[in-house]
């Protein structure tokens, strides 16, 4: 308060202790305080000394007084000792005792700590229930005693036994070696490398698609064009061929002067007629001495380069394919 900073003495208020002392931790010794006057604590360790804890059952069990089942994980206020005697610890490992009552009868069940097993083990009162995992470890355990005491008698399962042994070591170790190379070379790979690599392969696919597509616009340009092939294997090329030939400009011009040829030779077993004088005759044969000739040079021409186009057709290879490029020279004939 105020009166304090002035230096006057605060007046003195009734029960002031009794809101103080409440969370008080500290307790008042007085001047006159002897401690050998307060009384010794028991010790529970001594033998045949209990402490009450609170206890869960490790394992289902049955009373045998009244039948009752309690499942585990069931609490109970029980008492524990510590074991003395011969089976009081197990390699310097404490073993402890338990007692708790049945739920239904009240009757005293008795149980122990086996370090041993990592167990429980339940003395009286009560009788474990069956436990199938349980029983599977013994049975193994007793299948491992019994092999060994065998291997020592017998020479022959000793080494059979030893062999396949170190075979299974040999397996272990071969599988160790492979993991740890596959590590290595994961180890070793760079990051960084194997992206510059990547990028090195996509920029040359570009600039290999770049080329072609330039060298396709100059193709154009030069006035060439694209023939596909069929294939040599095909069905059908040997009928396209026929086809195509039949429709060509050869076929048609050879029908054409097979008829003027087959036409002129009737016409000169006939006697001319009276309607056609005699010199018009005379002057139209020397014209067509000259178109038989202009035709019979074109049929030259056509037929090389019909050759030269089989030729190319044989030494093609099956599939589909490029042909040579036509020049405009050659279309304009």
């Amino acid at each position: 308060c105020g009166c304090c900073f002035l230096g006057a003495a605060p007046e003195p208020r009734e029960n002031s202790g009794a809101m103080g002392e409440r969370k008080v931790t500290n307790k008042y010794y007085p001047p006159d305080f002897d401690p050998t006057i307060i009384p010794k604590r028991e010790n529970w360790r001594a033998p045949g000394k209990q402490i009450k804890i609170r206890f869960m059952l490790p394992m289902s069990i049955q009373c045998q007084t009244c039948g009752e089942y309690m499942y585990r994980g069931k609490k109970f206020n029980a008492r524990k000792e510590d074991c003395y005697g011969p089976d009081g610890d197990y390699l310097g490992i404490r073993i402890y005792r338990f007692y708790i009552r049945c739920v239904s009868c009240c009757a005293e069940v008795c149980m122990r700590t086996d370090p041993k097993n990592s167990d429980y083990v339940v003395e009286r009162g009560a009788s474990r229930n069956f436990e199938p995992w349980k029983q599977e470890s013994e049975l193994n355990k007793k299948i491992a005693e019994i092999r060994k005491e065998t291997d020592e008698n017998d020479t022959m399962a000793t080494l059979e036994t030893r062999t396949k042994e170190s075979k299974r070591e040999m397996e272990i170790l071969d599988a160790l070696q492979e993991i740890q190379d596959q590590n290595n070379r994961s180890a070793k790979v760079d990051t960084a490398e194997i992206i510059a690599e990547r990028e090195a392969l996509v920029r040359q696919a570009e600039e290999q698609a770049i080329k072609e597509e330039l060298a396709k616009v100059e193709f154009k340009k030069k006035g060439g064009y694209l023939k596909r092939l069929e294939p040599s294997g095909s069905s059908d090329s040997d009928a396209r061929r026929k086809k195509r030939a039949k429709n060509s400009i050869f076929a048609k011009t050879k029908r054409e002067n097979e008829a003027k040829g087959t036409a002129e030779e009737g016409g000169e077993d006939e006697k001319p007629s009276s309607s056609m004088p005699a010199p018009a005759v005379a002057s139209a044969a020397p014209v067509a001495i000259v178109k038989a000739k202009k035709k019979k040079k074109k049929k030259k021409k056509k037929g090389k380069k019909r050759k030269l186009e089989e030729a190319q057709e044989e030494e093609a290879p099956s599939g589909l394919g490029l042909v040579a490029a036509y020049g405009s020279s050659d279309s304009g004939h």
